[in-house]
């Protein structure tokens, strides 16, 4: 179960995501049967769904892209994969759409790799959106092949994707259209920018447990526990016979006197995750909590990459990075839902930035 927990702690489906450093727009996350929205702190969302659960061939997704500000088009993305199958090239012309039987023309599609990535023209697009509060089936085929994506949840997650843009009521609504320009709508933020200061990638020391240091620190980083979202134990250790065990703590020299402490938290089927912490380098004042979630730091870098399991590998990433002062939150992706697509279909954020 501590996979499922420290998962769904970095999805934060439905949440606001946190975000420490000041910016005007937080991300946020909302998924609905087959579809799913991220948006993130520069106020782009990316929509996406996916075929029904029943279909477990052909996988297929639809990505559909809207920054934040006035006037802003919609952009759509869309994936087509065998699921190991083999597809004959030859046979892959002439792939065209169809919303609710209605033939909307050939697709812009790449067969080159897999999965089958291609995009929509401005008329398909317009076709689709006018099906926002409507049920439709939208499929790809020609006489050879065919791929469906579910409508199940669309509607609810394009309201989620106006809300938060603010558009609802605005004549750029997907779903609720009104008559109020878009003079209010959410805008646009440049991504975070932030400048790494390098530290060194290996530990200087390393506390063993049932060492008088080791209970003095250990006793810090516990205080520092955050508020969870879960009813998990915190950074509880390893199980080893019938109890859990804390593992040893390795300490990293930062920049400004400061140093990082790492300790392996929680391991679960298929994924592990460390706790990490800013201390002072007295090591005896209150510590600064950073994640639970880590899989790896080097150089000024945390990050965090947990396999979520299903049909297809997806995967939830973040990474945070040294400023000098604080270990700032500089990525939180997400690969879509587990439905087909090995290692995820798009790429959806909650913060986006620019390391220099």
């Amino acid at each position: 179960m501590k996979f499922f927990y420290s998962l769904m702690s970095l999805i934060c489906l439905s949440t606001l995501s946190p975000f420490t450093v000041a910016q005007d727009i937080q991300g946020q996350s909302f998924s609905y049967r087959d579809w799913e929205v991220h948006c993130s702190n520069t106020g782009t969302c990316r929509a996406a769904g996916y075929q029904p659960d029943n279909v477990q061939v052909m996988p297929a997704s639809i990505l559909l892209t809207r920054q934040a500000g006035a006037k802003q088009p919609v952009q759509v993305k869309f994936a087509l994969s065998s699921d190991g199958q083999t597809l004959e090239r030859k046979k892959l012309k002439n792939i065209r759409l169809y919303l609710n039987g209605r033939d909307f023309g050939a697709v812009n599609l790449n067969t080159s790799a897999q999965p089958f990535i291609g995009i929509l023209n401005a008329q398909q697009i317009n076709g689709l959106l006018q099906y926002s509060q409507k049920n439709v089936k939208i499929v790809f085929k020609n006489k050879y092949y065919s791929w469906q994506v579910s409508d199940s949840g669309m509607t609810a997650t394009l309201l989620k994707m106006d809300d938060f843009q603010r558009r609802t009521g605005t004549v750029g609504a997907l779903v609720k259209k009104g008559s109020a320009n878009e003079s209010k709508v959410l805008a646009a933020q440049p991504k975070l920018m932030v400048n790494k200061v390098n530290t060194v990638a290996k530990p200087y020391l390393t506390l063993q447990p049932n060492t008088e240091q080791y209970r003095t620190v250990h006793t810090l980083l516990m205080a520092a526990q955050p508020a969870l979202q879960d009813a998990h134990a915190f950074c509880e250790g390893i199980p080893e016979d019938t109890m859990a065990k804390p593992q040893a703590i390795e300490l990293y020299k930062l920049t400004n006197h400061k140093v990082l402490a790492t300790t392996l938290c929680w391991r679960g089927a298929y994924n592990e995750g460390y706790g990490a912490w800013v201390l002072d380098e007295s090591l005896k004042d209150k510590a600064s909590f950073v994640t639970e979630f880590a899989s790896d730091f080097t150089s000024g870098e945390i990050r965090s990459a947990q396999k979520g399991r299903g049909l297809g590998d997806c995967w939830a990433m973040s990474q945070w990075v040294w400023n000098g002062q604080v270990f700032v939150k500089t990525l939180d992706r997400w690969t879509g839902m587990c439905k087909g697509f090995p290692g995820g279909a798009w790429d959806l954020y909650l913060i986006e930035a620019v390391v220099k």
